[in-house]
């Protein structure tokens, strides 16, 4: 059964990369924003961690500046949308 919302320490488990990168990147990209509980803990949605994951595939695969993985995610081509779906194709052939 899947989770509605996952804390910060879910997603970067998940994602291999450190609590501080996330919160980085929430700082950078204004389309990243995750809930927030009453306690002030970041709450992450599926979309939020799909968008982690775009922005990872941007930095780190890629290699694009922050600048650059901004503009990309502003403007979807489809070269992009290509990668994306031949990249989910792959995920399920792999099981």
């Amino acid at each position: 059964m899947k989770k509605i919302y996952y804390t910060i320490g879910e997603v970067a488990e998940l994602l291999g990369e450190r609590q501080s990168t996330l919160r980085y990147w929430e700082s950078e990209f204004e389309e990243l924003s995750p809930r927030r509980s009453d306690g002030g803990r970041r709450l992450y949605s599926e979309s939020d961690i799909e968008l982690l994951r775009r922005i990872k595939y941007f930095l780190h695969e890629m290699k694009f500046s922050i600048k650059g993985a901004k503009k990309r995610l502003m403007k979807k081509t489809s070269d992009i949308d290509l990668i994306e779906r031949l990249e989910r194709i792959k995920k399920i052939l792999e099981r």
